[in-house]
């Protein structure tokens, strides 16, 4: 199945706040996450869903999707380099 169509079936949107996904999905506070966004630092593209500082940080559904196919492969690599 496709990561992507499946995060749209369980979230219901294409682009999510921050806070929304940092727990479930970063292993990160929403604060924190908050945090890294500002300073760059997350694995995937995050932009402010509004004009100035207090607009939430938001994430489109694609680039998480992405993210996490990438960590599934990183981790099945892994998985074949200690079985070997």
């Amino acid at each position: 199945m496709n990561t992507a169509f499946l995060l749209m079936a369980q979230i219901g949107k294409v682009v999510v706040p921050l806070e929304q996904i940092s727990d479930e999905y970063l292993g990160l506070a929403p604060r924190t996450a908050a945090n890294y966004a500002k300073a760059g630092r997350l694995p995937f593209p995050v932009f402010r869903g509004g004009q100035g500082n207090k607009a939430p940080w938001l994430v489109n559904i694609n680039d998480l999707a992405a993210y996490l196919d990438k960590q599934r492969d990183e981790a099945a690599k892994d998985q074949v380099n200690r079985a070997a």
